[in-house]
């Protein structure tokens, strides 16, 4: 779309991003930022006002997505599990070395990935979800499937 300066000089371009792609990037700042609070200041100290300030999304617009304190927290739930399936897998499939070093390789692959800021935010989540029925309805089932997929990617 052509915008025409009023000023004579050439016009400049505006490009519009869909509205769908805007929605798929608001989601993703507000996951990233839910996963950093969580790592920084664990479950209780993270709200939902403080995740739309770090993720810079409106207050409206967060609460449009996710009403709810725990509706944030399970899709982060689920962001988790994808981030950390994709970092296991692409270390995996750097390759790993043949013999006695690849059971080493595979002990520090592991080790990295539990001790990673994804983890540990994966940790607040469970706490939390120990007192937390509804929580604990979206994480066991989460992290089950987790579990399986990390025990057969080792």
């Amino acid at each position: 779309m052509f915008v025409w300066r009023h000023d004579g000089r050439v016009p400049a371009l505006t490009v519009r991003v869909p509205q769908e792609e805007r929605t798929r990037a608001m989601r993703a700042r507000l996951m990233e930022a839910t996963v950093e609070l969580l790592v920084e200041r664990g479950f209780a100290g993270t709200s939902t006002t403080l995740v739309s300030e770090r993720a810079g999304v409106s207050r409206g617009a967060q609460l449009h997505h996710f009403p709810t304190k725990n509706d944030l927290v399970v899709a982060a739930v689920e962001h988790l599990t994808e981030v950390r399936g994709v970092e296991l897998a692409a270390a995996a499939a750097r390759g790993l070395p043949r013999g006695a070093r690849r059971t080493r390789a595979v002990l520090a692959l592991l080790a990295d990935h539990f001790t990673s800021p994804v983890f540990t935010a994966a940790l607040e989540l469970w706490v939390a979800a120990r007192t937390d029925e509804s929580l604990r309805a979206a994480v066991v089932p989460v992290e089950q499937r987790v579990g399986r997929q990390t025990h057969r990617m080792t």
